[in-house]
């Protein structure tokens, strides 16, 4: 009967084999594999930035897998956690991660879960048979060498008074004991403070307070102070006191009654709270004189207001960021030295106008015109600056070219015709009717990107670009993809919210399988609600896998992404 080999990889010999040999064997067993499985050192080594996977074979060899301790070092540097999968057996591990990159590492079976060790650290673990657990969960007694860090859990100190809980050192809130008498505090947040026993020296004005023990009213011009503090009447000085009605007008403006400086009355003319005046229908004088037109305000910020230049002799008025000038329209305007006319009427043409109407003023540049038969008596094309089209013959659609003739528009570049293919640059907006269908398509192609690259890390998805994207290469590790608009533009600027698209990705895949393991949208987390409810968690091996994602924008940077994994072989 042939050997066999145990979950350890010890061999078990045969009924009857190995005879004359079977010590050496025995001797394989227990000095190699057994003292391995017991005190062995293993050396697991991340030759790549990926994860690893370490097994036994048959063979009682020295083999890292069956070693007790597991020192995992890496070749270069490891840019995320990676895994370190062990054989799916019952047996202990102390596992050190001695791994460069400051990542940590996962320990696990291939299909169960695991435990992570940080960066550095050392870890008891155990496989159950089916998962990584830790081989030890409590204790019922532990001696520390120091005291534990507050950090870790503790208290950082190893002596202690009072009951409750510590009071850290950062913003401490007690609770019951006071602070007895300290040689220093700042209270920021205290109260049941006794202001006659528990404060000493002078609060100043500028924190509320006084700044003196023996405050007084000090008395001033027109004004007498009589008592005591804090018993102190203000009084009025026998002159230059003022007296009103018994009421008065809302927001009006108080003039004063004789001469005597002391009586006011109401008045007619009121200010409102926004500042605007009112008056009654009287004769007023309100002078607007300003020497000239250089000294008036500014007409922007003075909007509606008038102005009178003494030295133009005229009344103007602020509108529209200048000085307009009224005119008198009860009489002629004289004979100015210039003038420019927009809006004016009666103009009698046979003397009140001077000189020959140019063509280009709608006139015909002379005073004696012959028209001319233009059937017979013109030759020659006449020019686009002229009016005309600056062509003899025009056919179909007709375009413009500034002041050159116009030309025969071309299909597809100019406008768009049924029967000639148009590529369009912009975004196109067909909307329907409540009633019709916004387009109806025979067939449709789609853009897909073919490219020659092994799917692995964050791979953009340029979603103006293309519709589909190929990666022909066999996959080297779990993926990121991430849905942007292009490189210089954000998904989120291309879509407007209520908007959806959908993408598609094809995964080549050799014979280590891999998939995708997170998906984001410029370059933020999304999690997707994947078909069947659960999320991939492997690759499909020695076949394509196609993943398809419908992505909705739900509102500012903000989307649901629908995704469904199938497998191609």
């Amino acid at each position: 009967m042939a050997s066999t080999y145990s979950d350890l990889k010890f061999e078990l010999i045969g009924t009857g084999d190995q005879s004359g040999t079977w010590g050496t064997t025995t001797n394989d067993n227990i000095g190699t594999a057994i003292e391995q499985a017991i005190t062995g050192f293993g050396n697991p080594i991340f030759t790549t930035d990926a994860n690893l996977t370490i097994s036994l074979t048959n063979t009682v060899a020295l083999q890292t897998a069956r070693a007790l301790v597991l020192n995992a070092t890496s070749s270069g540097s490891l840019t995320a956690t990676r895994e370190l999968v062990v054989p799916t057996i019952e047996k202990q591990y102390i596992v050190q991660n001695n791994t460069t990159g400051s990542q940590s590492i996962t320990v696990k079976t291939s299909a169960g879960t695991g435990i992570t060790v940080p960066n550095g650290k050392k870890m008891h673990l155990y496989v159950d048979g089916v998962n990584v657990v830790d081989a030890v969960s409590h204790f019922s007694s532990l001696t520390l060498a120091a005291a534990l860090p507050v950090l870790s859990g503790g208290t950082g100190v190893t002596t202690s008074t009072g009951s409750g809980n510590n009071v850290l050192s950062t913003s401490p809130t007690l609770v019951t004991p006071i602070l007895g008498t300290p040689t220093s505090a700042t209270l920021t947040n205290a109260t049941g403070l006794p202001l006659t026993t528990g404060v000493t020296g002078l609060l100043p004005v500028a924190n509320g307070g006084s700044g003196t023990a023996t405050p007084a009213i000090v008395a001033g011009t027109n004004v007498t102070v009589s008592g005591s503090w804090p018993n102190q009447t203000i009084n009025a000085s026998s002159s230059g006191d003022v007296a009103g009605p018994a009421s008065a007008t809302d927001n009006a403006i108080t003039r004063f009654d004789g001469t005597t400086g002391k009586i006011v009355q109401n008045s007619l003319v009121t200010v409102a709270d926004d500042g605007a005046i009112t008056a009654p229908q009287v004769g007023s004088i309100i002078p607007f004189y300003f020497a000239n037109q250089a000294a008036f305000p500014s007409a922007s910020t003075y909007h509606g207001a008038l102005a009178h230049s003494h030295a133009d002799g005229a009344m103007f008025f602020a509108h529209g960021g200048v000085w307009v000038r009224i005119l008198d329209n009860g009489g002629p305007l004289g004979t100015p030295a210039s003038g420019t006319l927009t809006n004016a009427t009666g103009l009698p043409l046979t003397t009140g106008v001077t000189g020959t109407l140019p063509i280009a003023n709608g006139g015909t540049g002379t005073t004696s015109t012959t028209f001319t038969n233009l059937t017979t008596n013109v030759t020659g094309t006449l020019p686009v600056a002229n009016g005309g089209s600056g062509a003899v013959t025009l056919t179909g659609v007709l375009k413009g070219n500034g002041t050159s003739a116009f030309t025969a528009a071309t299909a597809g570049t100019d406008y768009v015709a049924p029967g000639t293919a148009t590529t369009f640059t912009a975004l196109q907006t067909f909307n329907g009717t409540s009633s019709n269908a916004s387009h109806k398509a025979t067939n449709m192609l789609e853009v897909a990107t073919v490219s020659a690259t092994a799917a692995t890390g964050t791979i953009n998805f340029d979603n103006t670009t293309q519709s589909v994207l190929y990666y022909t290469s066999n996959a080297s590790g779990n993926f990121t993809l991430n849905f942007r608009g292009s490189s210089g533009t954000t998904l989120n600027t291309v879509m407007s919210t209520g908007e959806s698209l959908s993408a598609t990705f094809l995964v080549t895949n050799g014979a280590t399988a891999y998939y995708n393991s997170a998906v984001t949208v410029d370059g933020v987390s999304v999690t997707p609600k994947w078909q069947g409810g659960t999320a991939p968690t492997s690759g499909n091996a020695s076949s394509i896998d196609s993943y398809t994602y419908v992505i909705i924008k739900t509102g500012s940077a903000a989307f649901t992404v629908l995704a469904a994994q199938t497998k191609f072989a």
